[in-house]
């Protein structure tokens, strides 16, 4: 690999954010570093689509349970329902709406709440809120010995984790525990809703990509910057 070329694609990803890719035992030369970058961008492209679908269809379940259960579709807004820390980002969303010179409706305000706002909604402390009531509803083909507000809390803030992970652009591609993840997530969209999983199984490409694994990219950037020059070469002609 050219040392022109490697210097470059190090000063756009940074030395820091590459160091996290090293392996022991590794020659953890340039093209390596490279090559484990560009496969964990494909690995999260791939994870992105079920991730989400999962937070589509999640909102969605807990405001049309919330929205039943409560007699109306401003169920957050009622006093005593959220926490101060959800109602800030109630606030918070609805303040996006107001700069946008948008509508202050449920149908505009859900979609803004982020899927940490969702998730911490299964916290302990809406046991007695939403919990156990509205878990039926919101996750319907849950098994039923397991369809507990803790379990589910537990799930979804793992889903988080990998998430926040990827929409953050770190490495997750050393995760020995990837595949469980996937099959986890895919899992528990069907736990909310069947349609759901069978649309996005469709799309998904995450274990073709993972098992794969990342020898096609080692081969990428190995040739990347003679294609480079030589695309130069054709341009300037």
């Amino acid at each position: 690999m050219q040392a022109n070329f490697s210097d470059q694609l190090r000063r756009a990803i940074s030395h820091e954010r590459l160091d996290a890719y090293r392996q022991r035992g590794s020659s953890n030369d340039d093209a390596e570093l490279f090559a484990h970058y560009a496969w964990n961008m494909a690995l999260s492209e791939s994870l992105y689509t079920p991730l989400q679908c999962l937070e589509v269809s999640l909102r969605n379940s807990i405001h049309d349970a919330a929205s039943s259960q409560f007699k109306t579709d401003a169920w957050f807004d009622l006093p005593g329902v959220l926490s101060p820390q959800e109602i800030n980002k109630v606030q918070e969303a609805k303040n996006a709406l107001i700069k946008g010179k948008k509508p202050l409706d449920a149908g505009r305000i859900i979609p803004e709440l982020t899927f940490g706002f969702w998730t911490s909604l299964f916290d302990v402390r809406y046991e007695k809120i939403f919990w156990p009531w509205l878990l039926k509803p919101v996750a319907p083909n849950m098994p039923r010995h397991i369809r507990i507000r803790k379990n589910l809390s537990k799930r979804l803030n793992r889903i988080r984790t990998l998430r926040n992970r990827i929409f953050h652009h770190e490495p997750i591609w050393h995760w020995r525990d990837l595949q469980n993840q996937h099959t986890d997530t895919l899992e528990t969209i069907t736990w909310v809703n069947p349609a759901m999983k069978a649309f996005v199984e469709q799309f998904d490409r995450f274990e073709e990509i993972y098992k794969n694994g990342i020898g096609e990219y080692r081969k990428i950037i190995n040739v990347l910057p003679e294609e480079i020059i030589s695309n130069n070469r054709h341009d300037r002609a």
